[in-house]
Formats: structure tokens, sequence, C-alpha cells
């Protein structure tokens, strides 16, 4: 591909990019070219067209494009205790740490998709923190998509989606429906589901325990550092900040960070709680 043609595909990309702002309000303009690039031609594919002209002509007459697209671009994978050793670290950390006698904790999933990873943490802390000091947590999950949240109200997920959750916490955090499994209510009153765009809203405070995994994988370096900025904030000293296994924190923020063990992306915040 020439000079031209690249900074031709570059120019259709943005011009769809400013399109989803001004009309949906969705900002993905500091997201990857390579990964946006790949989820629209899936619609490209799907409408039997090949260029950005061609797909503005489907948006003006199918409005509803727009939310297919949407959704495209905001693919959701996620699970019940995906990579189950970062939450059997996390216990180690809740057991050894002030967590263990903490009224009041405060978490949030940033980016939750349909809940697994918050219910996956609302039942670890039941499992872990002392009976007292359930009192009063609360676990934030927030995503962008509005769909996506109202399957994590519901708490109800297919059985191949609980295959990380072993016999007896099943028998103790879901109750086996017809659909598959819902969560018990002492876990889903734990959890609280909220639309947060991490890229345009403020984010939360006073954290203790922050999930934002497998995000910043899409996003360009400025805004991997509007977000972390944003993260970095909500985040108390002392408190523990969850990145996917394939992101690392930039030496602006690493330097008041500690990585709790080698390689597993699991940070305590310097400073104390």
């Amino acid at each position: 591909m020439n000079r031209n043609t690249t900074q031709h595909s570059e120019d259709s990309l943005l011009k769809l990019m400013d399109r989803l702002y001004h009309v949906k309000g969705w900002d993905f303009r500091n997201y990857k070219e390579t990964s946006l690039k790949r989820r629209i031609s899936k619609r490209l594919s799907a409408n039997d067209i090949s260029s950005y002209e061609d797909y503005h002509k489907i948006l003006d007459s199918n409005p509803a494009e727009y939310e297919k697209l949407f959704s495209t671009i905001t693919v959701k994978v996620s699970e019940f205790f995906r990579e189950p050793e970062i939450f059997d670290l996390l216990a180690q950390e809740i057991l050894a740490s002030e967590f263990y006698d903490k009224k009041g904790l405060r978490a949030w999933c940033c980016g939750c998709a349909y809940g697994e990873e918050a219910y996956s943490l609302g039942i670890l802390l039941h499992e872990y923190l002392k009976p007292e000091s359930l009192q009063d947590i609360k676990i934030f999950a927030t995503d962008i998509d509005n769909e996506a949240l109202e399957v994590g109200r519901a708490g109800i997920y297919r059985k191949e989606l609980v295959h990380n959750v072993n016999n007896a916490l099943r028998q103790r955090h879901f109750i086996e429906t017809d659909k598959g499994y819902k969560v018990r209510y002492d876990i889903r009153n734990r959890v609280r589901f909220g639309r947060i765009d991490i890229v345009k809203d403020p984010p939360l405070s006073k954290i203790d325990i922050l999930f934002c995994r497998n995000l910043f994988i899409y996003f360009n370096h400025t805004l991997q550092k509007t977000v972390l900025e944003k993260l970095n904030f909500a985040l108390k000293p002392g408190g523990i900040l969850v990145l996917g296994k394939v992101e690392i924190l930039p030496a602006l923020f690493a330097s008041n960070y500690q990585e709790i063990k080698e390689g597993s992306r699991v940070y305590r915040k310097g400073g104390k709680p």
C-alpha cells in the first residue's frame, strides 16, 4: 500500500470516528487504528460492501447499524474468575493486609462487560473477609454498553460461563435455573452497575481495589495516559490496581506502584491508606 492510499484510509477512518462522536456521542477517536479497522471490516463484510464511503450510506439509510457497529467495536470478553491465579493472589493480599479488617471497602470494575468479573470479586471478598468486614462493601461495575449492564444486573449466566467456579462456590453463591446459574442476592446486592465511559466521564473516587483489564490494549498511547490518570485519581493510596496480562504501567505511573508479584500485573499504589 502506497503512502497516498494509507493516508486515504486514515482519513476515511477519522471521518467515520468523527461521525460516531458527533451523531452518537461515542468517542473512539483515540482507539488504536489497527483494532478499529479490524472490527469495522466485520461490519463492511456483513453488509457486503468494501469501502467506508459505502458504509456511510448504510448508516444514512439504516440507523440501526450504529448499534451493531458499537457492539462490534466494544467487543466484550469476560468470564468468572478469569485467570484464577490473579484471584488467588488477591486472596493472599486480602488476608495479609488491612483489607481483612476493613469495613466499607470500595471496589471498581472498569469496563465490566457482562459483570462476571465484578461478581467474581464479590464472591472472593465474601469468602475471605471477616463477616463484620463485609458490612457496607460496595463493588461498582461500569461499562459503556447499556445492554451489557442489563445482563449484569440480572445476574443470570449460561452454565458454560461458570466453568471456572468450583462446585462448592457454585452451591454457596449461585442458584441453578433452567437458564443457567443466577448469582445469589447477597452477592448481587453488593454490586452496583452503572454506565461510565472512562474516555469521557469523570472517574469514581476513594477506591480500594480497581480492576481495569484488557482495556488499554485498544487505546493509543495518548488515551492510555489520559485514562491512567483517571484511574490513579480514583485509587486510594495503598489500593490495588489489576491490569490485563499484556498491559504494563508506563514509567510515568510505575514509580508510584509496586507489582505485587512479578508478571502478575497486580499493583499496589504507594502511600498509606
